[in-house]
């Protein structure tokens, strides 16, 4: 007997049976694969990744009892940000640094990039399913570093943990796919 299905105007189904998930496995936060041709390096160490919030503005309008609250004008997005083991010849976290350099004058202005397209990278979080197939892509558009962590090294410390540093980047829009 098949189920039927009634739909509400906010597009819900009434039939509960109906609404149950198409999935019952957890999204672990281990399951993720971070790529931007730019920093190969950065890429293969990169050992944590947020997925960014976004925020709208809002206007409230008064009325005669409560305001209502309606959508502004703007959207914020926040920063994508990338933690990664640096490793022994400091390569992945240098080509950040230059990247950096590269972007304003430093010292003086022949390593400024000259080409503007240069300025930025697209780069993909791969969010992976419980087989670590990829199930959801966030690529974003136009990234552009704009803080890299220092780091310490210290002879003082008993234990031997990978040294990491993070570099925050921001970018112009951020779309969301579902790759099966």
């Amino acid at each position: 007997m098949a189920k039927k299905s009634s739909i509400n105007e906010q597009g819900l189904d009434l039939n509960a049976r109906l609404r149950n998930p198409d999935t019952l496995n957890s999204l672990l936060n281990t399951n993720f694969k971070f790529t931007l041709t730019r920093i190969p390096n950065v890429t293969f160490w990169c050992t944590s990744v947020n997925i960014p919030g976004i925020n709208i503005g809002e206007v409230a309008v008064q009325n005669m009892f409560l305001p209502v609250h309606v959508p502004g004008s703007s959207i914020q997005l926040d920063q994508l940000r990338i933690t990664f083991s640096v490793d022994e010849n400091f390569s992945n976290w240098h080509e950040i640094y230059r990247w950096m350099r590269g972007l304003v004058p430093f010292e003086d202005f022949r390593e400024v990039i000259r080409d503007s397209d240069n300025y930025y990278s697209d780069g993909t979080i791969h969010s992976l399913n419980s087989a670590k197939n990829p199930n959801i892509l966030f690529t974003f558009k136009k990234l552009m570093p704009v803080s890299l962590d220092g780091f310490e090294l210290n002879v003082t410390e008993t234990d031997t943990n990978p040294v990491t540093s993070s570099v925050t980047f921001v970018y112009e829009t951020m779309e969301i796919k579902s790759v099966s």
